[in-house]
């Protein structure tokens, strides 16, 4: 598989995610997933491609108000990035 075939579909993982975070009812069940979290806080931190930070970005502000930053990885990382 080439490598833009993989960020394909990891654009369409985490576009799936996107659509799943705007459903209240799923907030619970992905913020368990800490590795969900910490995943999409990483490629937010990235900035490596615009429509991925913009998913993220809507995947993050969906679930801000269960985000712990110092229990996630990049924590640090994010509150430098988005200030």
């Amino acid at each position: 598989m080439s490598e833009l075939t993989l960020i394909n579909h990891l654009k369409s993982i985490i576009l799936v995610l996107r659509n799943l975070s705007f459903v209240k009812q799923n907030e619970h069940h992905l913020i368990k997933c800490f590795k969900v979290v910490d995943l999409v806080i990483s490629l937010f931190v990235d900035l490596a491609d615009r429509e991925l930070t913009s998913n993220c970005l809507d995947i993050i502000t969906n679930l801000a108000k269960h985000i712990i930053l110092t229990e996630v990885a990049f924590g640090s990382e994010l509150i430098d990035t988005l200030f």
